[in-house]
């Protein structure tokens, strides 16, 4: 039975590892999106390159909103600052997530081992 494994969540979106493809899921409003781990934290790297703290003071037109692009995905999508900070939430709690499991994980298999 292939049941998907929630790995962090907020108000505004949730992330599910899927154990058949080792696939991470997210989902954060009309995003939806299916990385590979490798693509997930590529993805990671991009929302937390955008310099949101001189966006919010910046006074122009253009500063109001952000493009996310992941073109091997199909994400185009134009969000607003306050999306892009809860978008960055979700992802970096998801990375912390999948950072935890693979820590315990290994914590497990060593002591495992050694017994």
């Amino acid at each position: 039975m292939n049941t998907p494994n929630e790995l962090f969540s907020t108000a505004k979106g949730f992330c599910v590892q899927c154990d058949l493809t080792s696939r991470i899921q997210l989902h954060f409003g009309e995003i939806q999106a299916s990385f590979k781990v490798r693509d997930f934290l590529a993805f990671r790297r991009f929302i937390n390159s955008i310099d949101i703290h001189s966006k919010i003071f910046d006074l122009s037109d253009e500063s109001d909103y952000e493009f996310v692009e992941a073109p091997q995905l199909n994400i185009y999508h134009k969000l607003t600052l306050c999306e892009l900070i809860q978008l960055r939430e979700l992802v970096n709690g998801t990375h912390f997530a999948i950072e935890l499991n693979s820590l315990l994980h290994q914590l497990l298999f060593l002591e495992t081992e050694s017994v």
